[in-house]
């Protein structure tokens, strides 16, 4: 199903960025992603990508990457600035299903299991642990498990203590990005959250995206992602489970 992707195409865009930037990765770029993951800032995620990737298409680059990868569904054909061009419209799979139609931003989409995939790879490239069915892998090696590593961390600094995070006890965590933005109407309708989430039981990835044809409250949408997040762990952890705080 085709989602507005909101701030979690910035994990593809801190991928993308690292594929065509050389070790040592300069500091700059550095404190850009950080500020764009961890801040969820649009700036610093156009000035990488006109930066770093080109100053007028940087995001079709990152789209271009993604196709190397695999991936069909993910683009992004826009900056974030307010009143960027459509540098391209995309036509995808997923958003000319017929049966399923979420009304996805034309900017920026993204299917879950997409998103999945890549944290897949960037924990397993990061572990050293990258297997051959994974054929691209990290763009054939151009990423470096330091720079896997980089990325997780990054993911990690973002607390914000809702969403996936709220249903993790103390022996959890989450390298995650999140995102939401409101539509045309002015309402949410779409929440998401993905991540990697370390447990005593194991780790694994976990992509949450929801969406309403009407408002979506935020605190009921934190509600279904920490009550999912939380039987997901729970199902790793079969001897520590994580309580539910109702508060």
């Amino acid at each position: 199903v085709a989602y507005s992707a909101a701030s979690t195409i910035k994990i593809p865009i801190m991928a993308s960025t690292f594929n065509h930037l050389s070790e040592p990765v300069p500091e700059q770029a550095l404190t850009w992603m950080e500020r764009m993951i961890d801040y969820s800032e649009n700036p610093p995620a156009d000035a990488l990508m006109s930066t770093y990737l080109d100053a007028e298409t940087g995001p079709l680059v990152v789209t271009q990457d993604l196709r190397d990868l695999g991936y069909q569904n993910t683009f992004l054909a826009g900056f974030f600035y307010s009143g960027a061009p459509l540098l391209q419209r995309f036509s995808t799979p997923a958003n000319n299903r017929t049966d399923i139609y979420l009304d996805p931003d034309l900017y920026n989409q993204t299917v879950p299991s997409e998103i999945g995939d890549l944290l897949t790879r960037v924990y397993h490239c990061a572990r050293g642990t990258l297997t051959q069915d994974m054929s691209a892998g990290m763009f054939s090696g151009s990423v470096s498990q330091i720079e896997c590593r980089t990325m997780l961390d990054l993911l990690s600094k973002n607390k914000i203590g809702a969403l996936i995070e709220a249903g993790l006890p103390p022996e959890g965590s989450a390298a995650h990005k999140h995102g939401w933005t409101s539509d045309l109407d002015g309402l949410l309708h779409t929440m998401s959250d993905a991540g990697v989430v370390s447990t005593p039981g194991g780790d694994y990835v976990l992509i949450i995206f929801i969406n309403s044809t009407e408002q979506l409250v935020f605190s009921e949408g934190n509600w279904l992602f920490a009550r999912l997040s939380q039987s997901i762990y729970n199902s790793y952890n079969i001897e520590r489970q994580a309580a539910w705080l109702a508060n």
